[in-house]
């Protein structure tokens, strides 16, 4: 009669060690899928941020009109060697946002620039809205946020013959297209940054 043998202490050594092999690598393969699904996110939210400020501006400059000699304005600037371009025009789009006390004309002045935010150590695109057109189209109006972590903001303009950076106000003219490009750097400082760009035609001359 064969009596019941137990398990030996190699045996039982060897099992334990292919169990922890299995547990570690169920784990790691758990960390690996996590950090992918977080860079992910990240990156969907970059790229999320990006398009809409892209679009919001090239609808603005689609419609960007000459009024009573006022034209599309834009200094060519850098700050710490990163292109922080500024940009005001007439938008012949109606204002975005409810203000009192203005009179609605069915256009408005419109700026873009950025802005350093210390809090965060990030920048931020803005926009700037006022619906009433003053003698002084490039002032006055309601900031709001328009791209946030945008830390750059590059701007060419194409006068149908060359391509140039700023356009001042002795141009007297609008320019047939506008070059965008921004960049928007990940919340978390993790991401590699991620560059935006568009030309845009002025429709609206």
């Amino acid at each position: 009669m064969i009596g019941n043998r137990g398990f030996t202490l190699v045996e039982l050594l060897l099992a334990t060690s292919l169990l922890t092999l299995l547990m570690g690598a169920g784990l790691a393969a758990l960390t690996a899928g996590t950090q992918m699904a977080s860079k992910a996110d990240r990156y969907n939210r970059m790229i999320s941020r990006g398009q809409a400020a892209l679009q919001a501006m090239s609808k603005d400059i689609r419609a960007a009109v000459e009024h009573d000699e006022i034209y599309l304005v834009s200094l060519d600037r850098q700050n710490e060697g990163k292109d922080t371009d500024t940009l005001d025009f007439i938008t012949g789009r109606r204002p975005l946002m409810d203000q009192e006390d203005q009179v609605s004309t069915g256009r408005c002045e419109v700026g873009y620039f950025i802005e350093n935010d210390p809090d965060v150590e990030h920048h931020w695109l803005l926009r700037r809205e006022d619906g009433s057109i003053d003698e002084d189209p490039f002032e006055g109006g309601t900031v709001t946020l328009l791209g946030p972590y945008v830390t750059e903001l590059n701007l060419q303009f194409y006068d149908g013959l060359f391509w140039q950076s700023g356009w001042e106000l002795e141009e007297k003219k609008q320019p047939m297209i506008v070059y965008i490009e921004i960049v928007i750097v990940d919340e978390d400082k993790i991401e590699n940054s991620i560059t935006f760009s568009r030309s845009v035609p002025i429709i609206a001359g």
